[in-house]
């Protein structure tokens, strides 16, 4: 995102008196200029230090505001931006264009800041001028989405994909976004509105069976799923939801039918060569589970539940010190993968 200040904009709404600027404004201005110089050099702490003191001394001039607000943004101290672009949005004309840059700069720091009620009105307001900005509709969409407008976050995302709005890969790809959010209903809402219009839709069944399944609801995500595999049995995703879903019902010896459907499609996901393990570790067939996870650490070899499943199933064999070796393998792996401490 831009937010260079537009300094002459915002030097032509300093008062002029019919002698000439006073001392107090004249360097006001000298200021102003030194700091639009010092954001472009990237020297965004002298431009604080160069301006902190004048929203006390000229409380009702936005211009000083509008800069500290932007410095802060770029050193990522959004409380702080906040601050001061509040400032200066009260006091900037509407429909300006530093009003217009106060409205998007504000409402991403608040975005980043995770205030999203109070960003949402200032990105849709900015919509206005950003629509050709994919970075700034999934801010906004991802806003929408949060607080409990994932109809209205079908706009954006269908700007970022270049999609009728109306559309049903619209409110496919909507409802995509709101899954991650955890806005399950939303999601839930978008997706049988999609069915509606295209019944045959790709990818719609096989996204509410996952929502169904995320809720324990097996039987209702088995014939989502079903129904996606009617329209696209190459779905291997859905075979591998399928298999899981059948899993949880007890389902053994079917789940296994259609784990192998989701790995023989060519899934890259280590996930139903894992599951298929614990189903084979279940039914004690040991040689199968050994196949399986195998299978993963040739094409996974820093995954930590494989390392940890081939330990479980060399034990059960009877392998007593291989199982140690790899369980502490396993833990080499876990530890490698934890964040480091500060």
């Amino acid at each position: 995102m831009t937010v260079g200040a537009k300094l002459a904009v915002l030097l032509a709404g300093i008062a002029v008196a019919s002698g000439g600027q006073s001392p107090e404004l004249s360097r006001y201005a000298a200021d102003l200029r030194a700091a639009d110089t010092l954001l472009s050099q990237g020297d965004f702490r002298g431009v604080i230090e160069r301006l902190e003191p004048w929203p006390e001394r000229l409380p009702h001039r936005p211009e000083a505001n509008h800069f500290l607000g932007l410095a802060h943004y770029r050193l990522r101290e959004f409380d702080q931006s906040i601050r001061h672009l509040s400032a200066a949005l009260d006091t900037e004309r509407e429909d300006s264009e530093p009003w217009k840059q106060t409205v998007e700069v504000l409402g991403v720091a608040y975005y980043f800041e995770g205030r999203w009620q109070e960003a949402r009105p200032l990105l849709e307001k900015a919509s206005a001028w950003k629509a050709a900005d994919p970075d700034f509709l999934y801010a906004l969409a991802r806003t929408q989405v949060l607080t409990g407008g994932g109809g209205s976050a079908r706009i954006p995302v269908a700007g970022i994909f270049g999609v009728d709005p109306a559309s049903p890969p619209a409110l496919v790809l909507t409802a995509r976004l709101a899954l991650l959010e955890n806005g399950l209903r939303d999601a839930e809402t978008l997706l049988l509105k999609a069915l509606e219009a295209r019944p045959d839709l790709p990818g719609a069944n096989y996204l509410l069976g996952g929502i169904a399944l995320r809720e324990g609801n097996h039987s209702k995500a088995l014939a989502f799923l079903r129904k996606e595999l009617e329209n696209d049995p190459g779905h291997a995703e859905a075979w591998h939801s399928t298999g899981e879903t059948l899993l949880a019902q007890g389902r053994e010896a079917e789940s296994v039918e259609a784990l192998k459907r989701a790995i023989w499609l060519g899934s890259k996901s280590p996930d139903p060569y894992i599951l298929l393990a614990k189903v084979h570790i279940e039914r004690r067939e040991l040689d199968l589970a050994e196949d399986a996870v195998r299978q993963v650490l040739q094409a996974h070899p820093r995954n930590y539940e494989a390392h940890f499943l081939y330990s479980r199933i060399l034990y059960k064999m009877g392998r007593r010190e291989r199982a140690r070796m790899q369980l502490e393998i396993a833990e080499q792996v876990r530890r490698a993968g934890l964040p480091s401490r500060p």
